[in-house]
C-alpha cells in the first residue's frame, strides 16, 4: 500500500522539497544572493563597512587593499558611504593587476599553444591583457580618490578633500609633551619640525649646508 498523501495545505507549508526548481525560480534565488552581496557591512566609519562581495575569500587581495587605503581615505574625508562600491571596484581591479601581472612573471609573456596541424606555436599569454586593462580602470578610478598627486592637487584647490598633515605621507607627526606642571589644555601647541626635503648624506643635502644666510638675517 502506497503512503498516503500530505494535506493540500500541510505540503504547502512545508514546501516541496522534492521538487526541482524552475529556472525562473533559480534566476530569482541567484539575484536574491546577488543583492545580499552588493548590501554593504553598516558600520560608525566607510572605512569599515566594505561592500558584502569583498568579504569574498577568493577576493581577500581586494579586501587587504581596502583595509590598507580606507581608514586614511576617511580620514582625508575621501570615502563616504556613497562611495563604497565605485572604491571596492578600485580594489577589485587593482587586486586583478597583481594577480595578471604574477601570472606574467611565471609564464612569460608568451605561451605555446597547439594548432590544427598539431604543432605548438608562441602566442601572447592573455594575462598581458588582462594586466593591462586592470591598470586602466585602476589608474581611473584612482583619481576619483586623490590616489595621484595630481588628482590630490586638484580636490584640494576645489576644497574636496581635507588636508590631515598627521596623515601626509603615511607618517604620524609626533607633538611636543606639556612641561612637568603645565596643564596641557592652556599651553600652546609646539611648533612641529619642518620635514627634512632630502636625506642627510645625499648631494643635494651636502650643497644645501653650504648656502649663504639671507639678507637682514646676518648678526650685527
Amino acid at each position: 500500500m502506497g503512503r498516503r498523501p500530505d494535506n493540500p495545505l500541510d505540503q504547502a507549508a512545508k514546501g516541496f522539497p522534492g521538487k526541482r526548481k524552475s529556472k525562473t525560480e533559480k534566476a530569482i534565488a541567484e539575484a536574491e544572493r546577488l543583492a545580499g552581496l552588493l548590501v554593504a557591512v553598516r558600520s560608525q566609519t566607510p572605512s569599515e563597512g566594505k561592500p558584502g562581495y569583498l568579504l569574498d575569500p577568493r577576493l581577500r587581495p581586494a579586501s587587504a587593499m581596502w583595509d590598507d587605503y580606507a581608514p586614511r581615505l576617511d580620514r582625508l574625508h575621501l570615502l563616504s558611504q556613497l562611495d563604497l562600491h565605485l572604491f571596492g571596484m578600485f580594489c577589485i581591479y587593482a587586486a586583478e593587476f597583481v594577480a595578471a601581472n604574477e601570472d606574467v612573471l611565471v609564464k612569460g609573456y608568451s605561451v605555446l599553444v597547439k594548432t590544427i596541424s598539431g604543432d605548438k606555436m608562441p602566442r601572447e599569454n592573455p594575462s598581458v591583457a588582462r594586466r593591462d586593462y586592470a591598470a586602466k580602470m585602476t589608474i581611473d578610478l584612482s583619481g576619483k580618490f586623490g590616489l595621484s598627486p595630481q588628482d590630490r592637487h586638484r580636490l584640494l584647490a576645489a576644497g574636496a578633500m581635507h588636508f590631515d598633515d598627521e596623515t601626509l605621507f603615511g607618517r604620524v607627526v609626533q607633538r611636543a609633551a606639556p612641561a612637568a606642571g603645565e596643564n596641557a589644555s592652556e599651553s600652546a601647541p609646539a611648533e612641529e619640525p619642518i620635514p627634512a626635503l632630502v636625506n642627510e648624506g645625499s648631494a643635494i643635502g651636502s650643497l644645501s649646508a653650504l648656502d649663504s644666510v639671507p639678507p637682514g638675517m646676518k648678526p650685527n
